[in-house]
């Protein structure tokens, strides 16, 4: 296999470097009887939802707060106030400021993938409450126009452009991911400088397939100078040419943006090994990183619901490494850091030849998974598949493969075969 142009670069993952001014959190504020936010999306899956989860905002009054999958009205684009189960909802008794949580429905609830829902939060039976939710979450394109948020505060209906911040879990414990909806994340910020402890904060990756990064990108602040340290598999080393320069001077300007850089060395990545882009504050002066969170419901990971998954995670050290021990990570959290992809492996396989030179008459050739070209003494090579014989005094014959137990050249002084047993 090897690695051809994509023509352009993949943004990997894709969503991050989109951002406009940078995500921010859609917040509602729920504080009398009929109030409602919620999100239209579809199902991401055929198979039995067990949970929902949200986050909230600031929490002034608890209450006790009823989550449900209604169908959609296909006039308006609202919730119809009907369950699409009867057990399509669940309750939560109280909530927190600032709290991930994954409620339980009534049972599982079976759903074809492909049907439009409508997530909506609502007080279960208004007593005092009054609390905020962030049902969305806004970066580009946040003009969307599907999936979308939706929210009733007591006397109209208005429609938000903006990402879903909820997420939906299977009774086979997987968070589904769903294009353009966030699985109840906490989206934020982080500043620090040089002299700050941990210096090196960025994102730990690896990819499934082998792929040639040419830059980077991430969605910072930058207020002070900074480095981008790209390194290797080992944790240790920079990869050539692996540090770019940033100068806080050379930027749009001063708010929160999206920088993409060149590598002047790209680098091959290998398939399902580790590498990190982190990024070095050079001065004094803060520099702003942002970074979503998630709050996984037990062992299921809600950070597979985001482009990239588990394997894309936030990655900190102190000063230069010296060992991969010196590293932390944490796969909760998500910097919003990527890579520019310009070539990918174009799947065909090329041949693995044996060894050995050419496998003459007797010799077996006994590595099932390899290919290569069998040449009996005094003729031409002959590949697989292939007749041949014109010409030839000593042997004719047709290749045979059967990759079970190898390949035994079988002839004689006229004839023969290659043959798999």
């Amino acid at each position: 296999m090897s690695l051809v142009d994509v023509k352009g670069v993949n943004l990997v993952p894709g969503f991050v470097v989109r951002a406009e001014s940078f995500v921010q959190r859609r917040f509602f504020t729920l504080d009398a009887n009929g109030e409602l936010c919620g999100a239209v999306l579809e199902i991401p899956k055929t198979g039995n939802i067990s949970k929902i989860g949200f986050r909230t905002g600031t929490v002034t009054v608890s209450d006790a707060i009823k989550i449900s999958l209604q169908t959609v009205d296909d006039t308006t684009g609202r919730p119809t106030g009907t369950l699409i189960h009867a057990d399509a909802y669940g309750i939560q008794a109280s909530v927190a400021t600032n709290t991930n949580y994954w409620i339980s429905l009534q049972n599982d609830v079976a759903v074809i993938r492909g049907v439009t829902v409508a997530i909506v939060v609502e007080f279960n039976s208004y007593v005092a409450g009054n609390l905020v939710m962030v049902s969305g979450v806004q970066y580009i394109p946040h003009y969307m126009g599907f999936p979308y948020v939706f929210s009733y505060l007591g006397a109209v209906w208005a429609f938000t452009a903006e990402s879903p911040n909820f997420g939906l879990e299977y009774d086979d414990g997987v968070i589904e991911p769903i294009l353009n909806v966030f699985p109840a994340v906490n989206a934020t910020t982080m500043s620090w400088d040089t002299n700050d402890n941990p210096d090196r904060r960025g994102l730990r990756f690896s990819v499934p397939y082998n792929c040639r990064m040419s830059g980077v990108f991430a969605n910072i602040d930058l207020d002070g100078d900074a480095d981008i340290e790209i390194y290797d598999s080992d944790g240790i080393n920079l990869i050539p040419d692996g540090t770019i320069s940033l100068d806080s001077n050379i930027r749009s300007g001063t708010s929160p943006r999206p920088f993409s850089r060149n590598l002047i060395t790209p680098i091959e990545l290998t398939k399902d090994t580790f590498y990190r882009i982190v990024l070095h504050p050079t001065t004094g002066t803060n520099m702003i990183l942002y970074y979503l969170d998630v709050t996984d419901d037990g062992a299921n990971e809600a950070m597979n619901a985001i482009d990239g998954g588990v394997n894309f995670h936030y990655t900190t050290c102190n000063g230069s490494p010296s060992v991969e021990g010196d590293w932390t990570q944490t796969a909760t959290r998500r910097p919003l850091i990527g890579l520019m992809i310009n070539q990918l492996d174009d799947g065909v396989a090329t041949c693995d030849f044996p060894a050995v030179t050419d496998v003459e008459k007797g010799v077996k050739f006994d590595n099932d998974a390899k290919t290569g070209t069998f040449k009996e003494p005094g003729v031409a090579n002959v590949a697989e598949g292939v007749k041949y014989g014109a010409g030839d005094t000593e042997f004719t014959g047709t290749f045979v493969r059967n990759a079970i137990t190898g390949a035994v050249v079988v002839g004689q002084s006229t004839a023969g075969t290659v043959e798999g047993d």
